[in-house]
Formats: C-alpha cells, sequence, structure tokens
C-alpha cells in the first residue's frame, strides 16, 4: 500500500526543463496536455487517498471503487504525459513512464482477492 502512495508522490516529482522553442499551436497543445495531466494525476491520487481510508474504516468495495477510480484517472495522466512528451521531443525524455503507467493499470485489479492495495 505504501508503495503506490511512494510511487504518486514520486510523479509528483518530475520536473521539466524548460521547453524548446515551439510552434504556437504545438505549445498549446503540450500546455494543455500538462495540464491534464497535472489535474488527472491529482485526482487520481487523492481518490487513491480516499480508498485508503475506506479501506482503514472497513469497506472494501468503497474501496475497490475508488481504486479503480484512480487508476482510470492515472492511466488517462500519463497518457497525456506521454502526448505533451512526444510534442516536446526533447532529448530528456521521461524514464520509467511505460512502468508508471502498468503500475496504475494494475491498481484497477482490486476486485481480484486479496489484490486490494498489492
Amino acid at each position: 500500500m505504501r508503495h503506490f502512495i511512494a510511487v504518486f508522490f514520486l510523479i509528483l516529482l518530475f520536473t521539466f526543463s524548460p521547453i524548446p522553442s515551439l510552434a504556437d499551436g504545438a505549445q498549446e497543445e503540450f500546455t494543455n496536455y500538462m495540464l491534464e495531466w497535472r489535474e488527472k494525476s491529482e485526482l487520481a491520487q487523492s481518490n487513491l487517498r480516499e480508498a485508503e481510508d475506506e479501506l482503514k474504516s472497513g469497506s472494501k468495495y468503497k474501496a475497490c471503487i475508488k481504486q479503480r477510480l484512480a487508476s482510470e484517472l492515472g492511466v488517462e495522466a500519463y497518457h497525456a504525459l506521454i502526448s505533451a512528451q512526444q510534442i516536446n521531443d526533447s532529448d530528456k525524455q521521461f524514464e520509467n513512464i511505460e512502468e508508471y503507467l502498468l503500475k496504475w493499470k494494475k491498481l484497477a485489479s482490486c476486485n481480484t482477492a486479496g489484490a486490494l492495495f498489492n
């Protein structure tokens, strides 16, 4: 459980180098993807914290629902981040994006026996 929370807080620590000169349209698209990534990753983390609270209060069903929502939002956030990275086309690409994306996807499997927050 702490492993996933730690990973999500690491996500917030990503720093972005200054954006190279992009055409106005590309700059706007890049900014939109980055805003989508930020918004959805924050919502995903919030839902994950709520899922943890539900689990602590004994409601595995509600915790699973929140965890699945967090997974969906996390996956969408990472797709936005990948799209922004493709627009930026910088030499400094983020490492392990696919690994983090897989971790978000795994969160959706909370309905299997013993899978909640594992």
